[in-house]
């Protein structure tokens, strides 16, 4: 068995020295409601030989959505409770999802849910940002196994999947066909593996193979803003959320207010060998290059995942997905 092939066992290394192409498949249906779309479907993403960087374009669908009534700091460990009037919950049903502020300082961001009551939920942050009548929207996180149930079409136990902590360490995965799970490099279960909104992730392919992204209960296209925390001194890697059109440029990222003017930059990467494509900064209005130009509409395969560079750990916001004529 060869669960890590030696051939990108390099990417980590790629990554922190620097730091094809997708097809909308069948649309289901259009509810139109706030914070997701309803639209339902799989794309397909052309992943070439070797080692490329790529983002889900889908998130789970919104099972609660509704205004906070009451936001207090846990009086053990200073955690989030957020209130709500009467959802009617079952204790602990939403461990496992993530709750997600429409407004405010958070708008956007995945924030880990601990646990919960009848009708509050303790939630992996501080109060800070968080108030009384902010509309939050709770969503399952997407896992290697809920987003790749069948494998996705990967070599099992050779191809991979890879991911990058906040301390900047790579954790990789295989797809064990017989056992119809995602494992670990000691070959433990990992289908619980989350993959956060917006978050980027190596596929290394000993060949050329397609990816069908929508299998699973992760097939809902977001439509509203989504905020990534980018940390200090690691390579992060993220992406626009969006499915919808076979091409995208650098500025649809809509990462240049995120990022420090002159100082923090984006860094595409070379499908194959992931070396270095381009590095851009922000003038505070734009994307720019090395010689001062626009860089708005450098060309930027839909699906991929750059890497933003940040000195000072921040939220990075990606723009939404407008699916309106």
């Amino acid at each position: 068995m060869r669960a890590f092939s030696s051939s990108f066992s390099h990417v980590r290394a790629l990554l922190l020295g620097i730091l094809g192409c997708i097809g909308l498949g069948v649309i289901l249906r259009d509810d139109a409601v706030a914070a997701t779309s309803e639209i339902t479907g799989f794309y397909s993403v052309a992943v070439p030989q070797g080692n490329s960087a790529w983002v889900c374009g889908l998130v789970s669908g919104v099972d609660f959505e509704g205004a906070a009534t009451d936001v207090v700091a846990d009086s053990g460990d200073g955690k989030a409770l957020v209130s709500f009037e009467g959802p009617g919950w079952t204790v602990d049903a939403f461990v496992g999802w993530y709750a997600e502020a429409q407004s405010g300082a958070s708008a956007g961001l995945a924030i880990d849910i601990l646990s919960n009551t009848a009708d509050t939920l303790k939630l992996d942050a501080t109060p800070a940002g968080l108030t009384v009548g902010t509309v939050f929207v709770l969503r399952r996180h997407a896992t290697l196994g809920s987003l790749l149930p069948d494998g996705g079409g990967f070599a099992p136990l050779n191809d991979s999947i890879s991911l990058f902590t906040s301390a900047g360490l790579q954790k990789s995965f295989v797809f064990d066909d017989v056992a119809g799970t995602w494992v670990d490099s000691t070959l433990a279960d990992a289908s619980d593996v989350i993959i956060r909104p917006g978050q980027g992730f190596v596929i290394y392919a000993e060949s050329p193979l397609t990816l069908t992204l929508g299998k699973g209960t992760v097939s809902y296209v977001k439509v509203t803003p989504t905020k990534v925390m980018a940390h200090a001194g690691v390579p992060n890697l993220m992406g626009a959320l969006n499915p919808l059109s076979p091409t995208s440029s650098l500025g649809a990222l809509g990462v240049t207010s995120s990022l420090q003017a002159f100082n923090d930059s984006v860094v595409t990467l070379t499908p194959g060998t992931l070396a270095q494509g381009g590095t851009y900064l922000s003038n505070g209005a734009q994307l720019i290059d090395g010689q001062g130009q626009s860089a708005t509409a450098t060309p930027l395969p839909a699906g991929a995942s750059v890497v933003i560079n940040v000195d000072a750990t921040k939220g990075v916001t990606l723009a939404p997905v407008t699916t309106g004529p």
